[in-house]
């Protein structure tokens, strides 16, 4: 089982310093995990109330450090683990730009990037970015078709509705080509399942009920086997958080969870330690609790 250590929020036991997600992804290195990964917001606005999957965790003016810089940063401080965005928002990054820099961060960790991407959910990111958030989804696909084509083809032509360009050279490309792993962060739907299968790998659920899991999983390997791609999808997804008497987040009962949720789906594990953190001490031993679903 593929175990991804989700860093979000951990800096701020080292005072908010950023550096401090060395230390840690170097302990999630020793313990076995796959990979890390990294959340993403450009900008934030005060409409926290959108925000579409409960209460927003943190303040708006809250900092957000740019996912692809700090693992650059992380690549350069190990050797095996995987480099992964939950999720990186594609559509806010010129398309062009996206690729050269994802391909920059897979050479210098050979091999070790996977994208975790979305569309995000806050309208106000896409108006400082000048992307019409009306279009989103359109300019979301040509984005991700575009890098696929730039991570593998010199020159390279496109005619999207968006983006149009001909002989371009993009170098270099990734370490990995266009194998590159594309995870995506979006609600499952036939019309989705399909376009992962044109172009992806794999799947991120929004939610950690099992049915949720085992109907998008479903819906994506239909979608594959129609596209006779080999590989079975990816699906890397959380474990539902598990509350104690008291009313506090539970590791040990929310890892007794994973058989259930491997059963509906799931192919790799994310977990987000924050939720289970209470001091900058607790976070190697609840790693090390963590690593020991990589038996299953």
């Amino acid at each position: 089982m593929k175990l991804i250590a989700g860093l979000f929020g951990l800096h701020n036991f080292y005072e908010g310093d950023i550096n401090s997600y060395i230390e840690i992804s170097q302990s999630a290195e020793e313990l076995g995990f796959h990979g890390i990964s990294l959340t993403d917001h450009v900008v934030m606005g005060k409409n926290l109330h959108k925000y579409p999957f409960g209460s927003f965790p943190l303040p708006s003016e809250a900092p957000w450090y740019e996912p692809l810089t700090v693992l650059t940063m992380i690549a350069s401080h190990t050797t095996k683990l995987h480099l992964g965005t939950a999720v990186l928002i594609a559509s806010l990054r010129n398309p062009a730009l996206l690729a050269k820099t994802a391909a920059t961060l897979d050479s210098i960790s050979k091999g070790r990037l996977e994208l975790g991407v979305g569309m995000g959910w806050q309208e106000e990111e896409y108006h400082v970015a000048g992307v019409p958030f009306e279009k989103r989804s359109e300019i979301f696909w040509e984005t991700l078709k575009i890098c696929q084509l730039l991570w593998e083809s010199s020159p390279a032509s496109f005619a999207g509705n968006i983006y149009k360009f001909e002989d371009i050279w993009c170098q270099p490309q990734p370490f990995q080509g266009s194998d590159l792993p594309l995870l995506f962060g979006l609600k499952m739907t036939q019309e989705t399942a399909q376009k992962i299968a044109n172009i992806g790998h794999g799947w991120i659920p929004i939610k950690t009920d099992a049915d949720f899991i085992a109907n998008g999983k479903e819906l994506l390997a239909a979608a594959f086997k129609k596209n006779n791609v080999k590989n079975i999808p990816r699906i890397r997804g959380q474990l539902p958080t598990q509350i104690d008497a008291s009313g506090a987040p539970n590791l040990e009962l929310t890892l007794q969870q994973a058989e259930k949720s491997i059963a509906a789906g799931l192919t790799e594990i994310e977990i987000f330690p924050i939720n289970f953190v209470r001091s900058r001490e607790d976070i190697k031993p609840v790693l090390s609790a963590i690593s020991d679903l990589s038996k299953l």
